[in-house]
Order: structure tokens, then C-alpha cells, then sequence
């Protein structure tokens, strides 16, 4: 099962879909979603959604799909705001189904006469994992890559190199 994440960088900012991982449930898509997608840039949120949960939408397009079992349901909505960039998380609503989701991002969320194209996703589909369940950033130890070589000259920088990277990124995330 393919589950798409957002990654959300500070407190204040939103969640940007990042990219995805493959897991068989939600548990295992959210320990991908944090070796995978929040290590090296700063984290301090993960959301993962069902792919085939996420519904998307072009502006101007006629939509008739539902995911419903008509009660009324809170939907989180992403946005694109540059063809080919990433979907950014704008808010959400209240509809029956992803139709009515979908057009209601739609009157909510254009803020001009561009183009743009729309994700949505039940609330109760979304999966969050944030930085007090783990601690997000640091690197992948590369030590075992140095020893290929009795020459150790020029592994010496790599190993330099990764040492002071792995001080900065427990320097941002306040082990130090």
C-alpha cells in the first residue's frame, strides 16, 4: 500500500507533501515516513494518508466520485500552487463526501483566477506522528563505508565530514 506524506518544518508552518513510502499499515507508513522523509531536513511533524484515500481536484473540473457514508466529516485540504510543486496544507472542511469536499476547498481555498490543483482526505485517514513521539534530523552513520582501503587519506575527510554533520543536526534538534 502506498501512503503519500506531508512533512511539516516548524510549529507555524504547514504540512508540504514531501513524497511517499510503501507500507502494509498505518504504523509502519508512519516509521517509513520518519526514516525516510525526516532526517535531514527539519521536522517536527509527519502526516501519511492513504494514497487512495487522497482525492484530488483541478480547479474548473466537473467532479462526481464519492467517498461518503453520509455524515458530515471534517476533510483536510492541500493545495498546488505552482504546476509540478508540492501540495501544501491550506485547511480543511466539513462535507458529506469528496465531492462536496472538493468543491467546498474549491469556493474556500482560490484566492485568485489561477489554475490550481487541490488534494482532500478524510481527517480520520490522516496519520500523524510528531516530535514527541521521536526525534526527528540527524544523518545515517557512513563509518562503515570507510574502511575500503588501506589508504586512509582520503577517507579521512568523508569520516570528518560526517562527524560534523552528525554534531549540526544534534545541534538543531537540542542534544547538545
Amino acid at each position: 500500500m502506498i501512503w503519500e506524506v506531508f512533512r511539516q518544518e516548524a510549529e507555524d508552518s504547514p504540512h508540504v507533501h514531501c513524497g511517499n513510502v510503501h507500507a502494509p499499515d498505518r504504523e509502519m507508513a508512519k516509521q517509513f515516513s520518519v526514516i525516510q522523509h525526516g532526517r535531514r531536513k527539519p521536522t517536527v511533524s509527519l502526516w501519511v494518508a492513504p494514497q487512495e484515500k487522497v482525492t484530488g481536484v483541478y480547479y474548473g473540473e466537473d467532479t462526481t466520485d464519492t467517498d461518503t457514508d453520509g455524515a458530515e466529516a471534517s476533510w483536510e485540504v492541500f493545495r498546488q500552487d505552482e504546476p509540478g510543486g508540492y501540495h501544501t496544507h491550506c485547511g480543511d472542511v466539513s462535507a458529506t463526501d469528496s465531492d462536496s469536499a472538493k468543491h467546498t476547498a474549491l469556493e474556500q481555498f482560490v484566492e485568485d483566477d489561477e489554475p490550481h490543483e487541490f488534494w482532500v482526505v478524510r481527517t480520520q485517514y490522516v496519520g500523524e506522528v510528531n516530535a514527541d513521539q521521536v526525534k526527528f534530523g540527524g544523518t545515517t552513520d557512513k563509518s562503515y563505508r570507510f574502511a575500503q582501503t588501506y589508504n586512509v587519506t582520503p577517507a579521512a575527510a568523508e569520516v570528518e565530514a560526517s562527524e560534523s554533520e552528525q554534531v549540526d543536526a544534534e545541534r538543531r534538534r537540542g542534544d547538545l
